[in-house]
C-alpha cells in the first residue's frame, strides 16, 4: 500500500512508513529504560499503589490498564500500549507497519486504510487513517514533530525516526528492519540509495533508490531494458549473465559480455583473424567457430588446421574433430587409439613411450602448396576409412569422383574406368571387402603374403572378424585387433590406398613427395653410408626395419645373424608381439610406424623429421601410368559369360580384367626389398611388404 501523505517529509517523497514500535518493542528513550525493566508490584508516578487491594491501582499486573496519560512503567500497563516517559500515552500506541500485513496491529496515521478498524484512530478517511485526536504534530498536521516529541511512526517526526519519541537516527538506523532514517524501502533507499538501493516491491521515489527502476512509488525488479548497469551487466543493460551482450565501445569483462565476442582491454572490440587473440567465437586463436554479429558487422574465422581445437567437425580445414577437441585428418576422427595416436618411439604401455598423432602431416620443404604425412598408413586409420565409408567402396569412389573431377582419384578412375568396378561393393562375395583386405586377390605369381592361413607364413596387418574371414577359410587371426591396428598397413591395392588418401583429406603421395625429403639431389636415402652393422655386412643396422626376419625367407640373405631376439628368428631384430607363430602370422616383424627412431629424415618441417622413409613398408605412389597390365579377380567364380583367367598354377579360374594401370613403389621393406629408384607394379597389386601414405594441400 502506498503512502500518499508523505510528500513533505525530509524534502522528499516517502512510500513505504514504518508505523512505531510492536507490543514486543522493548527499545525506549533513555527516561524510561529503567522503568520499562520494573516488575508490576510498583509505586506509579502519583504514588498510586498497584497491588491488588489498591482500588485505584492499574497497570499490567492491576485488575485493569492504565488510561491515557496515567502513570506507567511498562508498556503492558497502558491500555494504549505504550507508556513514555512514566505516562500512557495513545499517540505512541505500536501500530504495524504496511511490510507486517499478518499483524494484529493496527495501522499508523496516514497509512492507507480500507476501513476505520484498520486505524489506531479508529477514523478511516479517504482510504488514509487520520490523525488519533490527542495529536498535535506529525502525519495529517500542520507540522512534523521535533526531537523529543511523542510519535507513532518515523513519517511523524522531522528526523525521520521515532521510538516513541522523535530522536536523531542512531548509528544503526539502516539495518533496524523498518522504513525510518531518510530510507523509503525498509532499511534501503532514499538516504542510503548508493549503499543499499531497494529491491523489488519497495517503496522509492527515484530510480536510484531502486536495484531496478521506480515505478509508481515502487521499486521494479533490475531488467536489461531498465536503463540501469545493474543484476552483473558489464555496461548499461548489457554483458555479464543476464543481458545480451554488448556492442562495440561498450565495457566488458570477457569475450561473452559482447555480442561479436571479442573483448580487449575491457571494451568489446572486432574481431580479426589476425589479432592472435582468441574470440568472435573462435575454438582456437584465430580459427574456429561458427561466426558472430554485431550489426551490419559479421566476422567468421577461418577454419581451423590441424592438431588446432575444436568444438564441432565444421570447425576444422579437414572436416575433422576429433573426440579430444582437436582438428585432425578423418582417419584420426575416432575414439579408438590402436593406429591413432599410438605412432612414434616404444611399444604402448612400455615404459618411456613417446607417442604421436598418426595423421601428423609436414610441408613439404620446396614444394610448398602440400604436406607430406609423417608416418605410414595404419591399418588402425584405414579401419576408420572402411568402417565409416564402407563396405560399398565403389559406391563412395563413383559419388567423390563426381564430386571432385579435377581430383587424383577422378583423373585415375578418368584414365582407366575398369578400376571402379573392381573396389568392393559389399563384405563378403566377389571382390567383397573381406576379400580385399584378407586375401591376394590377384593371384599373379604366388602368394604374396596377404593370405593368412596355415603355413603361410604370410602378414597381413589388417585385422579383421573371424565370422568375416571364414567365408575364405581363414583361421581367427593369433594377434589381437588393438595390435594389429598400430602397425603399418599392408596387403591393399594401390587403388584402394588412393580412395583411402582421398577420403582422408588429400591424395596418394607422389614419388616427388618423397624426393623432396631425401637430402641430395641425386634422390638418395638420407642415410650415411657409414652406419652399418657390426660383423661387416655392410647392410644398415637394425635401428632401420630391413631385412628383418629369419634367413632366407623370401628368397633374401640380407638378414644379420648377429641380431636375433626370438628362439627361431636369425636375423631377427624387431618382433612385436613376441611368441605368435609365424606361420600362422608373420606381421609381429612389422614395426608401428616411428618405433624404429634412427628411420627419421635429416631434413625436416616445424622441428619434425618423416619417419619410415627408409624401410619398415616400401610405399606405393599415386604417379599412375598407362592402362597395358591386366588382373585376374580370384575373390569368387567369374559371373557367367565372363572373361575368364587362370594364373599361378593354383586351382581355378578367375575374372579377367584388362586396362589396369602401373604405379610405382618406392623404398625398402622389412623382409629385404630395394626400391631406392622405385619400381613398377600394376594398380591391383596386393603385398604384405607393401604400404603407403598421404599428400595433402599445404595448411
Amino acid at each position: 500500500m502506498k503512502r500518499p501523505w508523505l510528500g513533505s517529509l525530509l524534502g522528499l517523497v516517502i512510500a513505504a512508513a514504518s508505523c512505531g514500535g510492536s507490543s514486543n518493542d522493548t527499545k525506549s528513550n533513555p527516561s524510561d529504560t529503567d522503568s520499562n525493566r520494573a516488575d508490576s508490584n510498583h509505586t506509579n508516578a502519583n504514588n498510586v499503589g498497584v497491588d491488588a487491594s489498591d482500588n485505584n491501582a492499574c497497570g499490567a499486573s492491576a485488575a485493569r490498564k492504565c488510561s491515557d496519560q496515567e502513570s506507567c512503567t511498562i508498556d503492558d500497563d497502558c491500555n494504549v500500549g505504550s507508556c513514555v516517559a512514566g505516562k500512557c500515552n495513545a499517540i505512541a500506541t505500536p501500530c504495524r507497519a504496511e511490510t507486517e500485513a499478518e499483524s494484529s496491529l493496527k495501522l499508523c496515521d496516514g497509512s492507507s486504510c480500507q476501513s476505520e478498524d484498520e486505524c489506531t484512530s479508529g477514523d478511516c478517511t479517504n482510504s488514509i487513517c487520520a490523525p488519533i485526536a490527542q495529536k498535535t504534530c506529525g502525519v495529517g498536521l500542520s507540522a512534523l514533530c521535533a526531537d523529543g516529541d511523542v510519535c507513532q511512526s518515523a513519517a511523524d517526526c522531522s528526523s525521520d525516526y521515532c521510538d516513541k519519541i522523535c530522536a536523531a537516527p542512531p548509528a544503526d538506523v539502516h539495518a533496524d528492519g523498518k522504513r525510518n532514517g531518510g530510507e523509503t524501502g525498509v532499511d534501503c533507499g532514499g538516504s542510503v540509495k548508493d549503499a543499499q538501493p531497494c529491491t523489488a516491491g519497495q517503496a522509492c521515489v527515484l530510480d536510484d533508490d531502486c536495484e531496478g527502476v521506480c515505478k509508481s512509488g515502487e521499486c521494479a525488479a533490475p531488467s536489461a531494458t531498465d536503463g540501469k548497469k545493474d543484476q552483473g551487466e558489464t555496461d548499461i543493460d548489457c554483458g555479464g549473465p543476464n543481458a545480451p551482450g554488448c556492442t562495440f565501445g561498450k565495457t566488458c569483462v570477457k569475450n561473452n559480455d559482447c555480442l561479436a565476442l571479442a573483448c580487449t582491454d575491457s571494451v568489446c572490440v572486432q574481431p580479426t583473424a589476425a589479432d592472435n587473440v582468441q574470440n568472435g567465437g573462435e575454438s582456437d586463436v584465430d580459427c574456429g567457430g561458427s561466426g558472430v554479429t554485431d550489426g551490419d558487422f559479421t566476422y567468421t574465422a577461418p577454419r581451423c588446421k590441424d592438431s588446432k581445437k575444436c568444438a564441432v567437425n565444421g570447425d576444422c580445414a579437414t572436416g575433422a574433430c576429433s573426440p579430444a577437441g582437436e582438428c585432425v585428418a578423418p582417419s584420426c576422427n575416432t575414439a579408438e587409439v590402436a593406429g591413432i595416436t599410438s605412432c612414434g618411439a616404444g611399444e604402448t604401455g612400455s615404459a618411456g613411450a613417446v607417442h604421436d598423432s598418426c595423421c601428423k602431416s609436414l610441408p613439404l620443404p620446396t614444394r610448398t602448396t602440400r604436406r607430406l604425412d609423417k608416418y605410414e598408413i595404419t591399418s588402425g586409420r584405414f579401419r576408420t576409412f572402411l568402417t565409416q565409408a564402407g563396405p560399398n567402396i565403389r559406391s563412395w569412389v563413383g559419388a567423390f569422383v563426381v564430386a571432385n573431377p579435377t581430383s587424383q582419384l577422378a583423373n585415375f578412375i578418368k584414365n582407366a574406368p575398369v578400376l571402379q568396378s573392381i573396389y568392393p561393393q559389399a563384405q563378403s562375395g566377389d571382390l567383397g571387402l573381406t576379400a580385399h583386405m584378407a586375401i591376394d586377390i590377384d593371384n599373379y605369381a604366388g602368394i604374396r603374403g596377404c593370405y593368412n592361413g596355415e603355413g603361410n607364413y604370410s602378414a597381413n596387418t589388417y585385422w579383421q572378424d573371424p565370422a568375416h574371414l571364414s567365408e575364405y577359410g581363414i583361421p581367427t587371426r593369433p594377434i589381437s585387433r588393438l595390435v594389429s591396428d598400430e602397425k603399418s598397413l599392408n596387403c591393399a591395392m594401390p587403388i584402394m590406398y588412393a580412395a583411402f588418401c582421398a577420403w582422408d583429406g588429400g591424395e596418394l603421395a607422389l614419388k616427388a613427395d618423397y624426393q623432396d625429403v631425401w637430402t641430395v639431389a641425386t634422390n638418395s636415402y638420407p642415410f650415411p653410408a657409414a652406419n652399418v652393422c657390426a660383423g661387416g655386412l655392410g647392410k644398415p643396422c637394425p635401428n632401420y626395419n630391413w631385412c628383418n626376419g629369419i634367413y632366407g625367407n623370401g628368397g633374401f640373405t640380407c638378414q644379420n645373424t648377429l641380431y636375433n631376439v626370438a628362439e627361431d628368428g636369425a636375423g631377427t631384430f624387431y618382433e612385436f608381439p613376441l611368441g605368435i607363430d609365424k606361420s600362422l602370422d608373420n606381421e609381429s616383424l612389422i614395426a608401428a610406424p616411428g618405433r624404429m627412431v634412427d628411420d627419421a629424415s635429416a631434413k625436416q618441417a616445424n622441428g619434425e623429421s618423416w619417419m619410415d622413409l627408409f624401410a619398415n613398408m616400401v610405399e606405393y605412389t599415386g604417379d599412375f601410368t598407362g592402362t597395358g597390365s591386366d588382373f585376374c579377380d580370384f575373390s569368387g567364380a567369374p559371373a557367367p559369360g565372363a572373361a575368364t583367367c587362370t594364373r599361378s598354377g593354383k586351382d581355378g579360374t578367375g575374372t579377367h580384367y584388362t586396362g589396369i594401370p602401373s604405379t610405382t613403389a618406392i623404398g625398402r621393406s622389412w623382409e629385404g626389398h630395394q626400391y631406392e629408384g622405385g619400381a613398377s607394379f600394376q594398380v591391383t597389386f596386393q603385398y604384405g611388404k607393401f604400404g603407403a601414405r598421404c599428400a595433402r594441400p599445404a595448411q
